[in-house]
């Protein structure tokens, strides 16, 4: 690669750091076009394009062009791979970036960069062996390293045939070396505040706007006891991302904080300054977390629920909400928090005022059996596909797929290949588009005689939809809090006999289900009544045994 002129490189650099990107777009197009410029010149006005967060899709898509055209001229100039393989998490497009970065990093198997982005890039992708492969060696180089920890120690949810020892002996791992480079203490001494009128309860999340973490919390706020509780929803959202079930949280509540834009530290002084009885987080180690604010004590009791259904593994985190389906009462040592039990399930959702009609399908002669699943496809394990795929070959049926993550081709081809080479066709597998509304997404449910439940990595909101639906779900024995969540649902709606021990027991359970001529008489309308008489949907009683459960805590400490 030819040196380009230090002036015109020297002033697009400024460009790039002062944020001018319109303006180096604008000068390097007067210079003619772009893919017949100087490679650094590319270079810069891809950069620019990535770094500009209004810019769209198709600009992203077009950046990535023009890194990998840097790349292939010059495979030295590993940044533009690198800035390529950033451009992709954006546009969940892989298939150009992948056999690049995989021959780069063999050639290169020490460059933390590629390690990382190909660790990620097969994490979104599910290929969960070879994700944990490479975050292990990358974490073995830089012990030290934060970005990409959190999706690795979560990734360990979603991966067969990890214990919870395992998984814990990561987060504790992780969580050492922060308690040494923050210096932290259990300092929850240092919060004993005088007890009020009301309980200052907040509840921290990124994900306070259209998502299943907000649909399980409304109807709490709505119906929670707001002459004893001063209630704070302390948002890590964007504040262009906020959306109209965002403005109806904000409604319900004492205070809304935006809190996206806090450092660390300023946000940990705001909380502190607050003085919160509780502060329960939503989020655990996904998206949008705040956790190294959490783990330096920002109220006087921390807990964790809802968002993520496992231990944190830190020691400023107190309790941890489950159920006694989730987590068995000789198993609490394996789990750092103390675990607070609720008396049925660990969560309750609301149901939508309006339901679809529920069809009955007994008299549908000679039409394919149907099977479901709308988890997202990043809990579709290995092991799933190795079970549904001899579901399918077994009873020639077909499995409805969605995704409910926004993109994703490559995301659903990779699966679609994974199914293929366990001998499907390709005309087995049928992939949904997202609907637009929560009323339209139930009816698809119709198209569907048995919902299959993911493993180790259980759906939660899919299955409740399920059930509102009228559909049996199909789901495995697990062996910690967030493997059991299917189980939990299960039981709460009397119906452990679709909870299979194994994944032999699974395909077995299965196949019955495909030759029950009585299927629709069990389920369908039988089982959406008795659905919404059962703890999943009485918010009602859970709301109450939630502000008693709160309420015991607050007396004792």
């Amino acid at each position: 690669m030819s040196d380009l002129n230090k002036d015109l490189s020297r002033k697009f650099i400024n460009y790039l750091d002062q944020k001018q990107y319109k303006r180096l777009q604008f000068e390097a197009d007067m210079l003619g076009e772009i893919e017949d410029q100087h490679p650094l010149i590319m270079f810069y006005y891809a950069s620019s394009i990535y770094l500009n967060e209004a810019s769209k899709n198709k600009d992203l898509l077009y950046a990535s062009q023009l890194f990998e055209k840097v790349y292939t001229s010059n495979k030295k100039h590993l940044q533009s791979l690198y800035n390529m393989l950033a451009v992709s998490f954006k546009t969940k497009s892989f298939k150009n970036v992948m056999p690049l970065a995989i021959e780069a990093y063999e050639k290169n198997n020490n460059d933390p960069k590629l390690i990382e982005g190909l660790a990620r890039v097969n994490f979104y992708l599910g290929n969960r062996q070879d994700s944990l492969k490479l975050f292990k060696i990358l974490y073995k180089m830089l012990p030290d390293k934060k970005e990409g920890r959190l999706p690795f120690i979560s990734s360990l949810n979603y991966t067969s045939g990890i214990t919870q020892e395992e998984y814990m002996k990561e987060c504790l791992n992780y969580n050492s070396i922060l308690e040494k480079k923050y210096n932290i203490e259990n300092n929850k001494n240092q919060f004993n505040w005088n007890k009020s009128d009301k309980i200052n309860l907040a509840f921290l999340s990124a994900d306070f706007k259209t998502h299943s973490v907000s649909h399980f919390l409304i109807d709490i706020l709505k119906k929670i006891d707001n002459s004893k509780f001063n209630i704070y929803l302390i948002s890590n959202l964007k504040t262009v991302d906020q959306d109209n079930v965002s403005q109806d949280l904000k409604k319900l509540v004492f205070k809304w904080v935006d809190a996206y834009d806090f450092s660390d530290d300023d946000l940990t002084f705001y909380l502190r300054s607050l003085k919160l009885d509780f502060l329960i987080d939503l989020s655990g180690f996904t998206n949008g977390n705040r956790f190294e604010v959490l783990i330096r004590r920002c109220a006087k009791v921390q807990i964790e629920w809802l968002g993520y259904n496992n231990s944190l593994g830190a020691m400023n985190i107190d309790y941890l909400i489950s159920d006694k389906n989730l987590i068995k009462s000789n198993e609490t040592n394996l789990y750092k928090e103390d675990v607070l039990f609720m008396p049925n399930i660990w969560n309750a959702l609301s149901a939508p005022e309006k339901l679809p009609e529920i069809i009955d399908k007994s008299n549908e002669k000679n039409s394919d059996f149907v099977f479901c699943s709308f988890n997202n496809f990043q809990k579709i394990s290995d092991r799933t596909i190795d079970v549904w795929s001899k579901i399918l070959n077994t009873t020639k049926s077909k499995l409805l797929l969605k995704n409910s993550l926004i993109g994703g081709e490559d995301l659903k081809n990779n699966v679609l290949d994974k199914f293929i080479s366990k001998g499907l066709q390709k005309d087995q597998i049928i992939f949904l588009e997202r609907e637009k509304n929560i009323y339209d997404h139930l009816k698809l449910y119709n198209k569907a005689n048995v919902a299959l439940d993911t493993f180790p990595y259980p759906g939660v909101t899919t299955s409740y939809e399920a059930m509102l639906m009228g559909l049996p779900v199909l789901t495995m024995q697990g062996f910690n809090f967030n493997s059991r969540c299917g189980e939990s649902i299960n039981k709460n709606v009397i119906m452990d006999n679709l909870i299979a021990k194994d994944d032999h027991d699974y395909l077995n359970i299965a196949i019955s289900l495909t030759k029950d001529l009585k299927l629709n008489e069990k389920y369908g309308e039988n089982l959406r009544k008795k659905a919404l008489s059962s703890p999943l949907f009485n918010t009602d009683q859970f709301t109450r045994d939630f502000e008693e459960l709160i309420t015991k805590i607050y007396n004792k400490n």
